[in-house]
């Protein structure tokens, strides 16, 4: 009963109940109660929390696998077709029977890629943008549990980088590496129409290029996060434990009043770690089922390249195998977007413990 009342003056005190109200927005097919996720991290069941989110992202996983085996089976088809084709129509005195069969076969199959990578990007975009909503809707609360737990300097500091993170991924992510990974998309379809492939270098400039600026994003990240973590959690500390000293000086009163403290202060630590592995959990789930429908798409169509290969035209093995990298590259851009907050979350909980 006392942790049912203690429960219920942290869900109103954080305004919590605001809080889960905005956030059944973004999890609407999920079945599980914010309340109740709360309260088995408190009592330090994380493993059962953890476990019932896990069962409902796999829950809507079912259906989004049966049809990529559909996807699978016409790649595998168009694959087998063209190269049944191509070997029938080599029996003519003109090659152009030839090429226009194969011409045929590649649009049809470049109509089903586009439309599985076209798939893909939206379900990164929309993953990247549900991060950014989220962490939005997370701010006020988590901040407010922080300078609780710490002081003002603090969340001031930690405010500014979760705004500049969030102005970085909607601006670098969403609307400069996306459309990179499009453009090399659409490089690869073009690339099969020359037996040449010309444009392969253009294509591995892209595709380092991309793979750097992720790389720097993570670096930069958390090379700030570290460089926070160091400095301004300090100068909180170094204020409340003057102040925790000039009470403990007062005759009488002094060592009650700085067990009081110290409760209080232990209490809001607690408190403070608890929202995060919360924050950290939902996020999590947040982004599991849209990252493993973007990897099982880019499988589905490396593993139907890697099929193809054996008996297809190399110029299609190629196109299907480069656009199974774009959606790998959907897949570490989404990927990213996910760690670079779930780095700075972990270092504000873990940076704000104040020696607790």
């Amino acid at each position: 009963m006392e942790t049912t009342i203690h429960l219920e003056d942290i869900w109103q005190d954080y305004g919590l109940d605001k809080l889960e109200g905005s956030l059944k927005t973004l999890f609407p097919e999920y079945s599980f109660s914010f309340n109740e996720l709360l309260e088995q991290i408190l009592t330090g069941d994380v493993l059962g929390a953890l476990t019932n989110l896990l069962q409902s992202v796999i829950k809507g996983l079912g259906a989004e696998a049966a049809g990529l085996k559909n996807i699978l089976v016409w790649l595998l088809v168009l694959g087998f077709v063209s190269a049944i084709m191509s070997y029938f129509v080599a029996i003519f005195d003109k090659h152009q029977i030839a090429d226009l069969s194969f011409y045929v076969m590649y649009l049809l199959l470049t109509t089903v890629l586009l439309k599985c990578f076209e798939q893909a990007a939206q379900i990164a975009v929309q993953a990247v943008e549900s991060i950014v909503l989220f962490i939005k809707l997370l701010v006020p609360t988590y901040l407010l549990a922080v300078g609780v737990a710490t002081g003002t300097t603090t969340v001031s500091a930690y405010y500014q980088l979760l705004l500049l993170l969030i102005y970085g991924v909607e601006n670098i992510l969403v609307a400069g590496v996306i459309p990179l990974v499009y453009s090399y998309c659409m490089l690869a379809v073009v690339n099969g129409i020359w037996i040449e492939e010309k444009l392969t270098l253009l294509m591995d400039l892209l595709m380092k290029g991309i793979q750097a600026v992720l790389k720097a994003a993570v670096g930069v990240v958390t090379g700030v996060s570290v460089f926070q973590a160091v400095i301004t959690p300090v100068l909180d500390s170094v204020k409340s434990s003057a102040l925790q000293k000039a009470i403990s000086a007062i005759p009488g009163i002094g060592n009650a009043a700085d067990g009081v403290v110290e409760l209080v202060t232990g209490s809001a630590v607690v408190i403070k770690n608890c929202l995060g592995i919360v924050f950290l959990l939902l996020l999590l789930a947040l982004c599991a089922a849209p990252l493993l429908r973007i990897f099982l798409i880019a499988c589905i169509l490396k593993g139907a390249a890697a099929v193809m290969g054996i008996v297809s035209d190399k110029r299609i093995t190629s196109c299907t195998d480069k656009v199974g990298e774009g959606g790998m590259l959907l897949f570490r851009t989404a990927g990213t977007a996910m760690l670079l907050f779930l780095i700075t979350i972990s270092m504000i909980t873990t940076a704000t413990n104040r020696g607790f």
